[in-house]
């Protein structure tokens, strides 16, 4: 109350959106997402994007391929963004610079360090949102064995990271919930 409105958007707000909502909703890795000249990995493009499924495939780890579930919020927001490129054809990249270029691992880096600064959060990187994915499907009710197959892990040892940090929740949880404890019985 008392204070102006903001309404001075970046020009790239709804691909940012739709950009973050896709790492936070998939967990999906930077280099999954994103163009990478180095190892002439195109990221990935439009034609990988199947909304009638709400699916995204992507090529992982070890060339991999997996279909990445997409909720309606997140599927809302690419519609919006790919609502603002009419012309964009099938090969074309799913997420691209202002010019047109394809986003590449380091732009994403970028992009979310600024937006972290922005929004004061510290330490923003890409992977920081498939590690809050993981624990957040964890903490829903997720089982250890789905999160392995939606992450692309062949192994079950990194999700047992995720795991020991969602059972730090539960005993912090259980810690001020007990009932003993909470009557001093």
């Amino acid at each position: 109350p008392g204070k102006q409105p903001c309404a001075n958007a970046r020009p790239t707000a709804l691909r940012d959106r739709a950009l973050i909502l896709t790492l936070l909703d998939t967990g999906a890795r930077a280099s999954e997402l994103c163009a990478d000249p180095r190892r002439d990995a195109p990221g990935v493009l439009l034609r990988d994007y199947d909304p009638r499924n709400a699916t995204l495939r992507v090529i992982g780890k070890g060339a991999k391929e997996r279909a990445l579930l997409l909720s309606p919020r997140t599927q809302k927001a690419l519609w919006r963004y790919l609502t603002t490129r009419p012309d964009a054809r099938p090969t074309d990249p799913l997420f691209t610079t202002q010019r047109g270029a394809p986003l590449t691992s380091t732009a994403l880096l970028q992009l979310i360090n600024a937006l972290g600064q922005r929004a004061g959060v510290p330490d923003c990187h890409p992977h920081r949102f498939r590690h809050t994915f993981a624990i957040q499907f964890l903490r829903n009710g997720g089982r250890v064995l789905e999160l392995q197959q939606l992450l692309g892990h062949s192994t079950l040892e990194m999700v047992r990271h995720y795991a020991t940090l969602a059972q730090t929740d539960l005993d912090a949880a259980m810690q001020r919930a007990s009932p003993v404890d909470n009557w001093k019985l």
